[in-house]
C-alpha cells in the first residue's frame, strides 16, 4: 500500500449522480491524489474520457471503462464504490476489493452498518478487509452525517438523552429516473403502497441500520426491530424531473418515518421527506436536530444539504482517516470526516508526540 502523501491512487467504481461528483471534486479540488481507473455500468459512458463524464474542466488521461477488474488492475489505494444501495449488490465487489488490497469508501446504505442487515456477509467484508491489511467504510448523508455522526457529536453535550428527533427535508428533482423509482417517486398511490408491501420500492435506505448503530454508540437497546411508515404525495399538477414531468395523480415525494423504541417510549424518530418541488409544496430544505432532556440540543441547518455536493464531498473527505485506520469493516462513528482543503495529509487521527516530534 502506498503510505505517502504523494500519488495517492484512488479508482472509481460507479461514476453515475455521486461518482460524477466524486470524479469532478477529485479532479479540481484535490492533490497529493491520482485517479488511476474509473468503472461506470452506464453503456454509454464506457469509452469515454473520466473528465467529460464528470463534467470537470481539469483534462486527465483516464478511460471510463465497464469493468470493476479493469479498476483493481491498476492498483489502487482507494476505490470509492458508488454503484448501489443494498448489500447484496455491493458485497461481491467489497470482497474484490479488499482481496486486492484496496481500501473502500462507499455510499451503500446497507454497508453502514451490515452487522444488522447481514452478519454473515459483514464477517465476510470484516475477515477480507483484515486479511488485505485494509479498510472498508460506508458514509455520505445517511448514513454517514446527519443521522448519525453528527447527532452523535451534538448528543456529547448532553446529560440525558430522553428523546431523539431528526428531520430532513431534500429537493431531488437532480436525481435521475432510476433513482426516483427506486425512492417511490413516479408511481400511484396503489403502485406506491404495493411497491412497499412487495419491498420492490425501497424508499431510504438504511434507517433499521443506522438506529441500530447509535444505540449501540450511545449503550441502548431496542425493543423491538425499527418501524417505518411511509406516506405518499401525490402531483396535483405535472411536476418537472430531469427526463419529462411526472403526471397529476402519480407521487413527487413521500414522508418516510422511522421509529425506534427504547423502555417502551418513541425514543428515535427520523423523518425524511423527498420530494421534486418542496418549496411549492409548502416544505423548506433543512436538515433539523432535536435532542430533548437535561441541556437539550436543537440545531437546523437551512439550507439543507445538497444530497450529491454533500455526499461526494464526504466521501472525499472520509479518505485520510481511511487511510490511517487499523484494517477492518468500519462505521462512521469510528471515522469521523473532516475536509482537506487541497493536498492529502495522512498523520490523521492527530500524533500529539509526532507533531511535536516534526516541530
Amino acid at each position: 500500500m502506498n503510505d505517502t502523501a504523494e500519488g495517492i491512487r484512488i479508482g472509481l467504481h460507479g461514476v453515475g449522480s455521486v461518482g460524477k461528483h466524486v470524479a469532478k471534486l477529485l479532479l479540481e479540488h484535490r492533490e497529493g491524489i491520482d485517479v488511476v481507473a474509473a468503472s461506470t455500468m452506464e453503456a454509454a459512458d464506457i469509452g469515454r474520457p473520466l473528465h467529460e463524464v464528470a463534467g470537470a474542466e481539469v483534462s486527465d488521461s483516464v478511460v471510463v471503462t465497464g469493468a470493476l477488474d479493469e479498476v483493481l488492475a491498476q492498483r489502487p489505494d482507494v476505490v470509492v464504490l458508488c454503484t448501489g444501495s443494498f448489500l447484496p449488490d455491493v458485497v461481491e465487489d467489497v470482497v474484490a476489493c479488499a482481496t486486492a488490497g484496496a481500501h473502500v469508501v462507499s455510499p451503500c446504505e446497507e454497508l453502514g452498518f451490515p452487522a444488522t442487515t447481514d452478519p454473515d456477509a459483514a464477517r465476510r467484508i470484516d475477515e477480507a478487509a483484515r486479511a488485505g491489511g485494509v479498510s472498508v467504510l460506508t458514509t455520505g448523508i445517511a448514513p454517514g452525517f446527519l443521522f448519525d455522526s453528527f447527532l452523535c457529536a451534538a448528543s456529547g453535550v448532553c446529560w440525558t438523552m430522553d428523546a431523539i428527533r431528526v428531520r430532513r427535508v431534500v429537493d431531488v428533482v437532480g436525481f435521475g429516473q432510476n433513482i426516483h423509482l427506486r425512492l417511490g417517486i413516479g408511481y400511484t398511490r396503489e403502485e406506491f403502497e404495493e411497491g412497499h408491501r412487495q419491498d420492490t420500492i425501497a424508499g431510504h435506505v438504511g434507517f433499521p441500520e443506522t438506529i441500530d448503530m447509535i444505540c449501540r454508540r450511545m449503550g441502548l437497546k431496542l425493543d423491538e426491530p425499527v418501524e417505518q411508515i411511509f406516506d405518499p404525495l401525490i402531483a396535483e399538477t405535472p411536476a418537472p424531473t430531469r427526463y419529462g414531468a411526472v403526471e397529476p395523480g402519480r407521487t413527487e415525494g413521500f414522508f418516510h418515518r422511522a421509529i425506534g423504541r427504547v423502555g417502551g417510549e418513541d425514543l428515535i424518530q427520523f423523518e425524511l421527506l423527498l420530494h421534486l418541488r418542496p418549496r411549492e409544496a409548502g416544505y423548506t430544505p433543512s436538515d433539523r436536530v432535536e435532542l430533548d432532556g437535561v441541556h437539550p440540543v436543537k440545531l437546523t441547518l437551512e439550507p439543507g444539504m445538497n444530497p450529491l455536493l454533500a455526499t461526494s464531498a464526504i466521501l472525499v473527505n472520509s479518505i485520510p482517516a481511511l487511510l490511517a485506520a487499523p484494517p477492518g469493516l468500519k462505521c462512521v462513528t469510528d471515522l469521523p470526516a473532516a475536509a482537506w482543503s487541497r493536498s492529502l495529509q495522512l498523520d490523521w487521527p492527530g500524533d500529539l508526540t509526532a507533531a511535536l516530534s516534526a516541530a
